[in-house]
């Protein structure tokens, strides 16, 4: 869907959620008001993708060629890349374009018969069929298509993936095929089954995987130190460190397991450290990363 150990990702490869990045997280007890933090939004208009609130903001925005990634220290404005489909932050995401038609560009808006592929057969496939979050893996899901009598489709023919996982992960994009080919590199943010469908004017294929939880070497240390929380190291069975960045779900939870504080903070250099309130009844601290948790007695 992380191009490697981040959340669902279309790596950039394409190659391959779209990505997005998250604002900082705020952490509080459950129920508590939450902090006014102006919110990261995106705007079209005229060619141009206008970004405010908060940076810095990561904007990732599909176009036929693969996602295209661009970092903002601050919120400002961006030009939309060309055969920009949609761009998003992770939080929002807006039409750049109205979704072409089947063809070969500048052809097909010359010629309206030249967008249409008719008679189209083919295969999706995707390899491999398993792989681990934040294990540096990634799924490549390839569309390989022919027209009536093998030929093959015209270059720059669209054709449309959309996937969805077991917990709601989803993701969608396009590619304009080569050769009869269309092909993305996804990373999934969540472990489960997922199920993509790849279409093409009359032509539909599906394929599925699943996506394993990572798996951790050893178990980290959580050490509370005042009003915070030191989780860690925090190494995959290779003994590698997770990617800078790779989200830790943290939940604080009572004797009956309710959740009564949350909060999703970033690794850095293989640790985490989280700023944590009071939080009465608390008993238990879990932590999730790469869909694998572990559970600590609360400080």
């Amino acid at each position: 869907m992380r191009g490697g150990r981040a959340a669902w990702w279309l790596a950039p490869l394409l190659a391959a959620p779209l990505g997005a990045c998250r604002p900082a997280p705020v952490t509080r007890p459950s129920g508590a008001a939450p902090a006014p933090t102006a919110p990261v939004t995106l705007r079209v208009a005229a060619g141009t993708l206008t970004v405010t609130g908060q940076g810095p903001v990561t904007v990732t925005c599909d176009t036929p060629a693969g996602p295209l990634v661009r970092t903002l220290s601050a919120p400002g404005r961006l030009p939309l890349p060309p055969g920009a489909r949609t761009c998003e932050t992770g939080i929002q995401t807006v039409a750049a374009a109205p979704a072409p038609a089947l063809g070969t560009g500048p052809d097909a808006a010359r010629d309206p018969a030249a967008s249409r592929a008719p008679g189209l057969t083919g295969a999706l496939t995707m390899t491999p069929g398993a792989i681990h979050l934040s294990e540096r893996e990634v799924w490549t899901v390839t569309a390989d298509l022919r027209r009536t009598g093998g030929r093959l489709p015209p270059d720059g023919t669209l054709v449309t993936l959309t996937g969805r996982g077991a917990s709601g992960e989803q993701v969608q994009a396009t590619r304009l095929t080569a050769g009869g080919v269309a092909r993305w590199q996804l990373t999934p943010g969540t472990a489960g089954a997922f199920t993509f469908t790849a279409t093409s004017g009359a032509w539909t294929a599906r394929a599925s995987g699943t996506a394993l939880s990572g798996l951790l070497g050893g178990r980290p240390q959580a050490i509370f130190t005042g009003q915070q929380v030191l989780l860690g190291p925090l190494r995959w069975t290779d003994g590698a460190l997770p990617d800078d960045g790779t989200p830790v779900d943290l939940r604080a939870l009572d004797r009956a397991g309710r959740t009564v504080w949350q909060a999703t903070v970033p690794v850095t250099g293989g640790q985490v450290q989280a700023d944590v309130p009071r939080v009465p009844g608390a008993v238990t601290l879990r932590a999730e990363v790469a869909g694998r948790a572990v559970r600590f007695p609360w400080r």
